[in-house]
């Protein structure tokens, strides 16, 4: 094995290790680590003693391994989201307490959707989506707006590994070419998917050159007119948008946006 490969195994197992932790399993011991991982226990082991010590990882009085506040901190520091989330905040915040609906952002991540921003009220219905939580596109609000906005390869990539799947209802490659359709000629997207009977409403962000780096989405309940909200989440976008470019805040999606081919997982 040569250098590179040692150091990319190292940085393999690394990823796989931290990868162990998600929203359903946010604590693990030692040997759930291992067990999840596929790593020797004593290999584990070694590298839950390095990434405690570096702040990594954390130990609960539990004894419980999550993950800790130092790589948090890294997160937080991302440039697809760091920016564009300062930015958009202040508007959500105005959105949320306007209407009192639950109000997300997302943003493209390769293959999938992922939530970086989310204000909703406290109580049964409201726990989706969560910060981090990756999603496919047509599935829910905010991707239906990244995806409708996407050049037309990139849409076309992604409505085939639907088709190679053999989607069916919200996932028949039709529906969401529909959807998609319909959503370009709005300005938002229309999508209960994930929310029924609720209804998400998106809107995307786009960047100096059209394409969509984001979407803000609002959650309404069933039986509300849709087109109102419509118009007032893809004015809401627009301001974002706007402030963004004042500001020269780096908003383009960067290399492998338009990636996007879902993972055989989701």
């Amino acid at each position: 094995m040569t250098r590179v490969e040692a150091h990319r195994s190292v940085l393999g197992r690394l990823h796989r290790l931290l990868s162990a932790f998600d929203h359903e399993h946010t604590h693990h011991s030692l040997s759930d680590l291992s067990r999840r991982t596929g790593l020797p226990l004593t290999t584990t082991h070694r590298m839950v003693g390095e990434l405690l010590s570096l702040g990594m990882l954390d130990r609960t009085d539990e004894d419980q391994l999550c993950i800790g506040v130092d790589l948090w901190n890294f997160g937080l520091l991302a440039p697809k989201t760091h920016g564009l989330q300062r930015v958009a905040l202040p508007f959500m915040q105005d959105l949320y307490s306007t209407t009192g609906f639950p109000i997300h952002l997302g943003i493209p991540d390769a293959q999938q959707i992922t939530t970086v921003e989310s204000l909703r009220p406290h109580g049964p219905g409201h726990e989706r989506p969560r910060i981090g939580q990756r999603d496919p596109y047509h599935v829910v609000a905010v991707g239906v707006a990244l995806l409708a906005f996407q050049p037309a390869a990139a849409q076309q990539r992604y409505l085939s590994w639907l088709e190679d799947r053999g989607g069916t209802g919200p996932d028949d490659p039709a529906t969401v070419r529909a959807a998609l359709a319909q959503t370009r000629a709005a300005g938002f997207s229309v999508n209960n998917n994930r929310t029924f009977p609720r209804v998400g409403i998106g809107a995307p962000i786009l960047d100096h050159t059209g394409l969509p780096v984001a979407a803000i989405s609002i959650v309404v309940p069933e039986g509300t007119t849709n087109t109102p909200y419509g118009l007032l989440v893809r004015s809401t976008a627009r301001s974002i948008q706007r402030t963004a470019l004042e500001q020269r805040i780096d908003v383009h999606p960067g290399p492998g946006s338009g990636r996007t081919h879902p993972s055989e997982g989701d």
